[in-house]
């Protein structure tokens, strides 16, 4: 299959236990003896890899933030993690996780670089049959699986497709591509406030279409707005090389010398060099096994905290992380070249 040209791919699910009232409504102790019921299930053996299961009431902050920062625990799950019955689990090498009574009893997530949605939905749908062997889902012949929100009943699932388009951004074109997805019933977001022109698509209202259709239309939708962005760089490529090149040379000297780092300074380096790379007038050789997104994703305060600070008492805002940031950015970019 052609590439996509997705930056990174993310599947939720989500289910609700019938005969159980929605979590926002049920009482704690029903709550608290679901999760134990979810989390007596994880532990069972015939998995076919195992779970990780976390005790929110003890989890380091730091650590909380990690998730959210991998996209395996969503913002609004973390902001009340220590509410009645909420529990969390990994499956695996964080291949994937489960929310357990945040909006819905249960939300499988995924995320990983790349075009990666069927492998991700695959992967989701079989931990969704084993839990569905376990507990009887809330289902309506009509409405499909019932959700805490009316409006998103349906399949439960929500595609998540990160792309990078700084040269539609840069030049005002991105507007008019947002506004052709949302009158398409999509929803746009930039991420880590759109820093590095980096923006997620996912599909809202409710999933009343197969799984797969849900799946294949944000992929068809992404490649349109992927070659756009191709389009744009090329162009760019063509009437101003020197611009091009004298960009993306700044950005490579910066990151070669700061001392100094904020993520979303490095974000816009990182996006800059991604630019070059692609139109071969970049040459990262520390770049070769790690994509620019991998390592915008390593960068993250949480995920430095967590490899540099054994301990974890470092807080996300300290400028010691900033300072790591661009050490490693120095080691990273160590060798970079623009190519004439």
């Amino acid at each position: 299959m052609t590439s996509l040209g997705l930056t990174a791919s993310g599947i939720g699910l989500s289910r609700n236990e019938s005969g159980t009232r929605f979590s926002h409504s049920e009482d704690p102790v029903a709550l608290e003896e679901l999760r134990r019921r979810i989390e007596s299930c994880l532990v069972e053996p015939d998995w076919d890899e195992s779970w990780t299961v976390y005790d929110l009431q003890t989890m380091p902050h730091v650590e909380i933030t990690r998730f959210v920062e991998r996209g395996l625990m969503t913002p609004e799950f973390a902001e009340t993690a220590t509410g009645s019955g909420k529990g969390f689990a990994v499956y695996g090498e964080e291949l994937a996780s489960i929310e357990v009574c945040g909006a819905d009893h249960i939300r499988l997530l995924a995320y990983r670089t790349g075009d990666e949605l069927p492998f991700l939905y695959s992967l989701l749908s079989m931990l969704d049959d084993r839990l569905e062997s376990a507990f009887t889902y809330a289902f309506d012949p009509f409405w499909g699986y019932l959700a805490s929100r009316p409006e998103q009943a349906g399949s439960g699932l929500r595609v998540y497709a990160t792309l990078h388009v700084p040269a539609l951004m840069l030049t005002g074109k991105l507007a008019p591509v947002v506004v052709g997805l949302v009158k398409q019933g999509f929803v746009t977001s930039p991420l880590w406030g759109g820093a590095g022109g980096i923006m997620q698509v996912s599909n809202s209202g409710r999933q009343g279409e197969p799984e797969h259709e849900g799946i294949q239309k944000i992929e068809i939708l992404s490649k349109e707005v992927v070659e756009k962005e191709r389009s744009v760089r090329k162009m760019f490529m063509r009437e101003n090389p020197l611009q091009v090149r004298d960009y993306i040379g700044r950005a490579i000297g910066l990151a070669q010398h700061a001392w100094n780092m904020p993520f979303a300074e490095a974000v816009n380096l990182l996006s800059a060099v991604d630019v070059g790379i692609k139109l071969e007038v970049a040459h990262v050789p520390q770049l070769r096994d790690e994509t620019p997104f991998d390592l915008m994703r390593r960068l993250q305060p949480a995920q430095l905290v967590t490899e540099y600070d054994e301990a974890k008492q470092g807080g996300l805002e300290s400028p010691e992380i900033d300072q790591v940031r661009a050490l490693i950015m120095r080691e990273v970019f160590a060798g970079a070249e623009v190519l004439s």
